[in-house]
């Protein structure tokens, strides 16, 4: 028999199943691995809570009382809205780096009107 002859018996009696490779007896570590590299949004998400409930924990009223949060808020907001608008500027195929130089001309001229004009 010739090589290739040996090569057409064996793929007449191969079988025709596919190769299983993924362990269907996941635990939760196996579970929490597939989630976070299906979803990496997720991650930011799970830090986030973990801290919020430290604080908490270590904290107590103290951190989740209003005029914490408000503060919180407040600090946060101007970050958050050139987080946004830098987002939808990467989404669009373009990068500015200008972005913090605009933010920081932005609070000095703000800075100066609040000291001038009350």
């Amino acid at each position: 028999m010739s090589s290739s002859q040996d090569y057409e018996k064996a793929v007449s009696d191969a079988s025709d199943e596919v190769a299983d490779f993924d362990d269907h007896r996941k635990g939760f570590v196996g579970r929490l691995q597939h989630a976070l590299h299906v979803t990496p949004a997720l991650v930011p998400l799970i830090v986030l809570v973990f801290a919020i409930a430290l604080f908490g924990i270590l904290l107590g009223s103290k951190f989740f009382s209003p005029f914490a949060l408000t503060l919180i808020l407040q600090q946060v907001q101007i970050v958050g809205v050139l987080a946004a608008a830098q987002t939808l500027i990467i989404l669009t195929a373009g990068i500015d780096l200008s972005v913090g130089a605009i933010a920081v001309f932005c609070t000095v001229i703000m800075g100066q009107f609040s000291f001038r004009y009350g």
